[in-house]
């Protein structure tokens, strides 16, 4: 009986373990799904609930069961590419919601924060191709248009 806990326990944990993680995509997966792709940083932080209400409570959460929205808000300081006729000078980006997180969490990692990024959105709403999944470091710049250029001759 104690070997089959055990295994029973070895067969659980691998899908236990990547339960939380985040969505994955190839560079190559995330251009021919983009509709933008901007250079931006991220200045903000915010929190809305389901009915787009905002959060400021630091301790508020997401995950399975909440219906509450961290997005990240990224001002965009250049557009490479775009099908918009207008882009929005700051972008408010939602993150994977049903990861558990606080919105403080997410806030004090980005305090501070001034890294130049690329991003990768799609749609009117400008999101991430997968949720949470939309920024690449802007040494992949050449790389990304090169791959779009192809992908959308």
């Amino acid at each position: 009986m104690k070997k089959v806990l055990i295994a029973l326990l070895a067969a659980l944990v691998p899908w236990i373990a990547f339960a939380g993680f985040p969505f994955e995509a190839t560079l190559n997966e995330m251009v021919e799904g983009a509709d933008h792709i901007l250079i931006g940083r991220v200045t903000g932080v915010d929190m809305i609930d389901g009915t787009g209400k905002p959060i400021h409570e630091m301790d508020a959460m997401t995950g399975p069961g909440k219906d509450n929205t961290i997005r990240l808000l990224v001002t965009v300081d250049e557009v490479l590419v775009t099908n918009a006729a207008v882009v929005p000078e700051v972008l408010p980006i939602p993150l994977a919601n049903h990861l558990h997180y606080s919105l403080g969490q997410i806030a004090e990692a980005h305090e501070g924060d001034t890294t130049v990024r690329l991003l990768l959105l799609k749609g009117e709403d400008f999101v991430g191709i997968k949720p949470g999944l939309f920024m690449r470091p802007l040494s992949d710049k050449e790389e990304v248009l090169r791959l779009h250029s192809r992908a959308h001759q």
